[in-house]
Parts: structure tokens; C-alpha cells; sequence
């Protein structure tokens, strides 16, 4: 192993770990609208490092909330769905990832999307594992967005108030120094 990978490496495994830490906090009404810290340092650690490095730590951490018992999926494909696949794309973050000094909006945007294409991966499991969880008269369909949007949403606009406060207060901390 190259020095060059150490520091991203080492990186890595903190924020998984206070991702980890994050998930033990459980801010959520009713067991159907959650607001999910979880999100927030891989979603710095994706616009930090990149594509891959946050997409390897969304991994890293769906593989070790399973493993740690800290969620039991219902199914292997349920499980695969929103622990493996839905921490995964957070990664999708990284393509905001900037050599140049970083803007405000770059971090809007990402956490739009590495938020945004998670709560589809939960809404699609909503459909298809969840059903029967649905209020009585609602539809799966609606019954899965409006759940799962509302939880995306103030997810969404934690991971940005939070993110803009580390920006506003230390924009070095999203840049790599080289």
C-alpha cells in the first residue's frame, strides 16, 4: 500500500465510524418519518474525497450496521436494497468533488443528490417490502413517497444546514491538501 492511500484510508474509517455512532441516535415519529444523521459524514467525506471514497464508505457503513445488528433486514434483497445499495449511492455525492476552492452550491447540490437517490432506493423498498404498512385507504405508491420523502427532505436539509455550518466556518476542512 502506497502512502498516498493511507490518509484517505484512515479517513475513511473515521467518518464510517462516526456515521456509525450518528445511527445510534434515533430521531424518528411513529416509526415512518426519520430524520438521518447517518448521512452526513459520508456525504463530507464524498464531497472531500470522491466518487469512490465516499461510495467505499457508504459500504462500509451499510456492511457494518448489518454486521453490528444495528439493523435487521426483513429479506437478503430487502437488506442488499437499503443497507447495501442505498449507502452506496451517497457516493454519488463525490462528483461534486472540486480541485479547485469549493462553493456553497456544490454543496447543495450534492447533498440533494446523495440524499436524493438514497430515499428513491428507500422508496422502491417501500413499494415492495413495506406495503403492508401503508394507512388504511392509502395506496403503496403514496403511502412509500410521501414516508420516504418527507424523511429525504428534512434529511436533505439537515445534511445541508450542517454542511453549510463546517463550510461557513472552515472551508479548508473540504479540500484535500495536496
Amino acid at each position: 500500500m502506497t502512502n498516498s492511500k493511507v490518509l484517505p484510508l484512515a479517513e475513511t474509517a473515521i467518518f464510517v465510524a462516526i456515521a456509525l455512532i450518528l445511527s445510534l441516535i434515533s430521531l424518528n415519529y411513529a416509526q415512518t418519518f426519520y430524520l438521518e444523521l447517518t448521512v452526513i459524514p459520508i456525504l463530507f467525506l464524498s464531497i472531500r474525497r470522491g466518487l469512490a471514497w465516499g461510495m467505499i464508505a457508504g459500504l462500509l457503513y451499510g456492511l457494518l450496521a448489518i454486521i453490528l445488528g444495528q439493523v435487521t433486514p426483513l429479506s437478503a434483497a430487502q437488506g442488499f436494497l437499503e443497507y447495501i445499495v442505498a449507502p452506496v449511492s451517497l457516493g454519488l455525492s463525490g462528483i461534486f468533488n472540486s480541485k479547485t476552492e469549493l462553493k456553497f452550491s456544490k454543496i447543495i447540490y450534492a447533498s440533494l443528490l446523495g440524499v436524493g437517490v438514497k430515499y428513491f432506493f428507500h422508496f422502491i423498498a417501500g413499494i415492495i417490502f413495506w406495503g403492508q404498512y401503508a394507512w388504511k385507504g392509502w395506496s403503496v405508491w403514496l403511502y412509500s413517497l410521501i414516508t420516504q420523502g418527507l424523511s429525504g427532505l428534512i434529511t436533505a436539509l439537515a445534511a445541508i444546514f450542517i454542511l453549510g455550518l463546517i463550510y461557513r466556518t472552515m472551508p479548508k476542512l473540504f479540500q484535500v491538501k495536496k
